[in-house]
């Protein structure tokens, strides 16, 4: 049976965003992001993070860097009873990469590939799964998934000025997405998917009442 994701955006939605993070004291839990991944657990939900880092690309950090970062994320997850399920990341970017860093890649958001390539790694289905970020290629890379779509509000509580991208909800941190899921979660799971995979056309967002 195939199982449901919630995919997560890791710098301004899990962690705070402090560019290029990758020292361990860059590591820092955003306010309620632990309590809404364990409301994830509790609704079967297998959490995935799926994160751009063209630092590593760009020369600011390495592989190995951000392979200890990331341990050290799951390790202070794990503490709080909360349990990743996988981290995908995208070294590459098309003009600011170094060497083999710098190409188009399908895994960089918004494209959708890290989220496709997390759907085989684990038998997953998209059309009940979410993506939720801080950012409008967040938005995009999951309505190109066929994933239903959460925006967070940054830390200041505003959201993207020039956001076009249509979310299904917009929540100021990962406890609220999580109690909309759970207040919404047989009526969005009955909503019609797209069925194919491209970008879809932006339309205006919806604010949270």
């Amino acid at each position: 049976m195939k199982q449901r994701a919630v995919f997560l955006d890791r710098d301004g939605t899990l962690i705070r965003d402090i560019p290029y993070a990758h020292r361990v004291t860059d590591l820092h839990l955003l306010n309620n992001a632990v309590a809404g991944l364990r409301g994830f657990m509790a609704l079967g939900f297998k959490l995935i993070v799926v994160t751009n880092q063209s630092g590593i690309g760009r020369g600011y950090f390495t592989e190995e860097d951000m392979r200890h970062f990331h341990e050290a994320l799951e390790g202070q997850l794990r503490a709080e009873g909360v349990e990743l399920t996988a981290i995908y990341y995208c070294p590459y970017h098309p003009t600011e990469g170094i060497g083999p860093y710098r190409r188009p890649s399908e895994l960089r958001k918004p494209r959708p590939g890290m989220l496709l390539r997390a759907e085989r790694h684990h038998d997953l289905d998209l059309g009940a799964s979410y993506m939720i970020g801080d950012r409008e290629r967040d938005i995009v890379a999951g309505q190109a998934a066929g994933c239903h779509t959460i925006l967070v509000r940054d830390a200041s509580g505003a959201i993207p000025a020039d956001l076009k991208a249509r979310p299904d909800f917009i929540a100021p941190d990962l406890l609220a997405a999580a109690r909309f899921v759970e207040r919404n979660e047989r009526p969005v799971s009955a909503v019609p998917r797209p069925a194919h995979r491209g970008f879809l056309p932006l339309t205006p967002t919806l604010e949270e009442a």
